[in-house]
């Protein structure tokens, strides 16, 4: 408390230059000054002020001496109290339209147990479902945190079933890949042509019409991933591949509320990780209210193909060279990334039998585990020791067919941006961006690949040799064994009566040596970007948060997990300014305080660095924005 009144004098000192900043449009242009302004450029120079012109572009940059003279030529003056300053900051993978609540059934990603899901539900029907037979849909249930089983139910599937036995129900994942429906939803699965033939032992099995959605299927929960969803004919109310006139409405009704959030985030720069028409639509719907105060990189995606094993290449090439050439003249909006899914998740579900396994592709195979979770006491146990699975998950494309795919998307100029989460799948994806290298030439287009949850070490030096913009999430680093249960224990063998934590957090373990490689990656010549993929996990893309997280590699004064890969402030900041711009091809325009590029900036209310020195990064994490400006116009101000 004693902090936050030493500070308020300044706050209202600020809060009166900020008002001037916002009316400051009718002078020659603005002056800042006494600020502490870190501005990303090569030499990641400190200064002390800088001017936006009228045109909306950083003017000189330099010290206070050189600039405040200004004043006398008709520029409005800002004083910034010495706060810190940076170029406003680029989220590199979010679905935007999901960080705010729709006026649906939402559960807001927090874990529940499965009685408190079914009151949920239950709650839910008078108002979203109201007649038996009504679609009830539920946004942002959490597959993997929660879900606890009580004495009246065992699986989400039979607390779905009691709470709304006559109305079909679906829960969609915060991951964008797992959902879970109640037996009236898996009843009415449709096989390839359409025919109602419904989820169960016979349509799954060996010579069944859904016999190949079967490792995506867990019939006992409810719980499907992937492409196996798209079998369940849900509303698409709630769904970002939506297109009905309610799913309009209720996007356009919440995109202030976005525009808002992420301006007060310090985003003025996102890549749409998976941008369908109906996404775009609503970007332009946002440009023509005057509500985009960012630049979008919309990336074309074709999700439903690649988890069905769909890769026809002229179509998903003419398709986004459409969508490209129809915003080519656009300023804010452009479409030259393409999307492509490698692979899917590694959670799985080690508490029914047999564990239900994840599905991303890994080089070896997975572990069958048997363990035991007091959740009272965030403890467990190995109970039995792990068996071979034989099974390693799936990679979406043919080997050789990604190879040509990558070649392809290259060659006619777009970026590719790959989600990877296997080591097999990163593993893969190297080989082809390498082989787009290697037959196109280098054409110097940065191709990302986002998430790498896995990365052999041998493909982390090979990450930077070829120099690839990898877009981490940095807050899923962090050790939450409630997590991490459901990950790693498929990963590596566990011994009878072995410490849960132990094995999960084994110091030689391969997961240790392979989880989230920022820092061996990067040393290697990689460059560090950054994405929240908000909604996932959080519907606040939390940049601090991240940033905080990959200086330390620890969680709420837990042990460190794989300490070694955290990075430093300097590379954090880079990865989310000039880092960010320069992997959607913007480096030109935005990404750092210099003249002639976009004045796109923002005021941050305590010095990172400051925090850093005094041996506190965590607290980096509650770090508020002041002021954002974008094309130098303030578009937030805290208030």
């Amino acid at each position: 408390m004693a902090h936050s009144n030493i500070r308020q004098p300044q706050l209202l000192l600020l809060a009166g230059t900020l008002a001037l900043a916002a009316s400051a449009s009718q002078a020659a242009g603005t002056v800042y000054l006494n600020g502490k302004v870190y501005t990303q450029d090569a030499r990641r120079s400190v200064v002390q002020a800088f001017v936006v012109e009228q045109d909306g572009k950083f003017g000189r940059v330099g010290n206070n001496a050189e600039l405040s003279g200004l004043r006398q030529q008709g520029y409005a003056v800002v004083d910034l109290h010495g706060r810190m300053v940076l170029p406003g900051l680029h989220d590199n993978h979010i679905h935007a339209l999901g960080t705010v609540p729709l006026d649906m059934c939402d559960l807001d990603g927090k874990p529940v147990n499965l009685d408190q899901l079914a009151n949920k539900v239950r709650g839910c029907v008078p108002k979203y479902a109201p007649q038996p037979g009504d679609w009830l849909v539920v946004n942002q249930w959490s597959p993997y945190d929660g879900n606890t089983p009580t004495k009246r139910f065992k699986t989400v599937r039979a607390a779905l079933d009691v709470a709304a036995p006559d109305r079909p129900v679906a829960l969609m994942g915060v991951d964008g890949h797992a959902a879970a429906y109640n037996s009236r939803a898996l009843a009415l699965a449709r096989d390839k042509d359409g025919n109602t033939v419904g989820y169960n032992a016979a349509t799954l099995g060996k010579d069944g019409a859904l016999a190949s959605q079967a490792p995506y299927v867990d019939l006992n929960t409810g719980v499907i991933r992937e492409g196996a969803r798209e079998a369940v004919p849900v509303p698409d109310t709630g769904l970002l591949s939506a297109s009905s006139d309610k799913a309009a409405a209720l996007y356009d009704a919440i995109l202030p509320r976005v525009s808002r959030l992420l301006a007060s985030s310090g985003i003025t720069g996102i890549q749409d990780a998976c941008a369908s028409d109906f996404v775009r639509q609503r970007y332009l719907g946002m440009q023509q209210r005057g509500l985009l105060h960012m630049r979008v990189t919309a990336a074309t995606c074709f999700h439903q193909d690649d988890y069905g094993g769909k890769l026809d290449i002229p179509v998903h090439l003419a398709k986004a060279e459409a969508v490209r050439a129809q915003l080519a003249a656009n300023p804010l909006i452009k479409a030259d990334t393409v999307k492509v899914f490698v692979d899917g998740t590694l959670e799985g579900d080690p508490f029914t039998e047999p564990p239900f396994l994840p599905n991303a592709g890994m080089l070896h195979n997975f572990q069958l585990p048997h363990i035991h979770y007091d959740a009272a006491r965030d403890q467990g146990k190995v109970t039995a020791d792990s068996q071979d699975s034989g099974q390693n998950g799936t990679v979406n494309f043919k080997h050789d067919a990604l190879l040509d795919y990558a070649t392809a998307l290259d060659k006619a100029g777009f970026g590719i941006h790959l989600h990877s989460i296997g080591d097999r799948s990163t593993r893969w994806a190297l080989d082809a961006l390498q082989a787009a290298r290697q037959r196109n030439g280098n054409s110097g287009i940065p191709h990302t690949i986002a998430h790498l949850q896995m990365v052999h070490p041998d493909d982390q030096q090979r990450l930077g040799e070829l120099g690839v913009y990898l877009t981490f999430t940095y807050a899923w680093m962090n050790p939450q064994l409630t997590y991490d249960m459901l990950v790693t224990p498929f990963l590596q063998a566990g011994r009878k009566g072995q410490d849960l934590a132990a094995m999960v957090y084994a110091p030689k373990g391969y997961a240790t040596s392979a989880v989230y490689p920022v820092e061996s990656s990067r040393r290697a010549g990689a460059v560090l970007a950054a994405g929240s993929d908000a909604p996932v996990d959080s519907r606040d893309p939390r940049p601090f948060t991240n940033i905080a997280a990959a200086l330390t590699r620890v969680a709420d004064g837990k042990p460190y997990y794989n300490a070694a890969q955290h990075t430093s402030l300097d590379e954090i900041l880079a990865a989310y300014t000039i880092n960010g711009a320069r992997a959607v091809r913007q480096g030109g325009i935005t990404g750092s305080i210099e003249s002639g590029k976009s004045a796109d900036f923002i005021v941050l209310d305590r010095n990172l660095y400051q925090l850093v020195q005094a041996g506190k990064p965590q607290r980096i994490a509650d770090t508020r924005v002041e002021l954002t400006v974008f094309r130098g116009q303030p578009v937030y101000r805290r208030r």
